[in-house]
């Protein structure tokens, strides 16, 4: 019954990922590391589920029209370019076996950063304006979003969400779905690099993109019910939460972890059912 598992967390973080536009290596790494799985398998494996949370996810995103389709090329140019003097650099911390107190340190220190963004208010942000500065601030984004990516085995969304909304005044659905988009290329590079130099889980991947094709559609359908600030509220959340997960694996407090991570899932969907039926409620009304 472990595929019917790991089918349905694919699901869970497929939802998490076309909702909050962040690809879903963002929560697999640090919980294929709470479950004790070397960092480099780690790392591929979570490049191959991103991959296809992004698909699945930036899909459904298209329909929605909610892609800023002249930043997606810029991002992806620059990405690549990042994916490939990430993976060395990696491979080299795994050989000194130096990878997971690395993985952790970055996800604390990045995730606290960007939580920090999303919860703390912001002065009123003026409109995206098209412009070449905005295009250059695009390149070095794209390069760090793809220099994460293959560092930390996840799709870069969890950086370019951010980054989008606080640099380039992006509204957070237009940030989803550009950032669900852009990271394509990035993240088949960086599973191109790992995957012909070090051992991936296939199968376990494919069952968990299995799971990300069913819950990413909903994800991002689910968008359609949250105001702006709410998604920024729940997307800092989500990212303090993924902090204590990665805390608690660093103090071999692992039960810890995974029990955090579950309890924000339940208020997330309990949430999305209250919304859910206050809708129905006001239609019928």
């Amino acid at each position: 019954m472990d595929w019917l598992f790991f089918v349905f967390l694919g699901s869970i973080i497929g939802i998490f990922s076309g909702f909050f536009g962040i690809g879903g290596g963002i929560i697999l790494t640090p919980l294929l590391l709470l479950f004790g799985f070397p960092p480099a398998v780690v790392i591929g494996t979570s490049l191959m589920l991103s991959l296809g949370t992004s698909l699945g996810g930036a899909w459904a995103h298209f329909r929605m029209k909610n892609i800023h389709w002249s930043y997606v090329l810029i991002i992806n140019i620059a990405g690549i370019v990042g994916t490939q003097l990430a993976v060395p650099l990696m491979l080299f911390l795994e050989e000194r076996q130096l990878a997971e107190i690395t993985i952790s340190l970055c996800y604390i220190f990045l995730l606290g950063f960007f939580a920090s963004s999303m919860l703390i208010p912001q002065t009123k942000r003026k409109p995206l304006i098209q412009n070449s500065p905005n295009k250059l601030i695009a390149v070095f984004i794209g390069l760090g979003a793809g220099f994460i990516s293959a560092m930390l085995g996840v799709s870069g969304g969890f950086f370019l969400v951010p980054m989008l909304i606080s640099l380039l005044r992006f509204a957070p659905k237009k940030a989803v779905g550009t950032s669900l988009a852009s990271v394509i290329f990035i993240v088949f590079a960086g599973f191109i690099s790992y995957s012909v130099q070090t051992p991936v889980n296939f199968g376990l991947g494919l069952l968990l993109i299995i799971g990300t094709l069913i819950g990413s559609p909903v994800g991002a359908k689910m968008t359609a019910f949250y105001s702006e600030k709410t998604m920024r509220t729940l997307l800092g959340s989500l990212y303090i939460v993924i902090i204590f997960s990665v805390i608690a694996n660093l103090l071999q407090w692992q039960e810890v972890g995974l029990a955090v991570i579950s309890c924000f899932t339940v208020l997330f969907f309990f949430l999305s059912l209250r919304i859910l039926i206050l809708q129905r409620v006001k239609q019928h009304s």
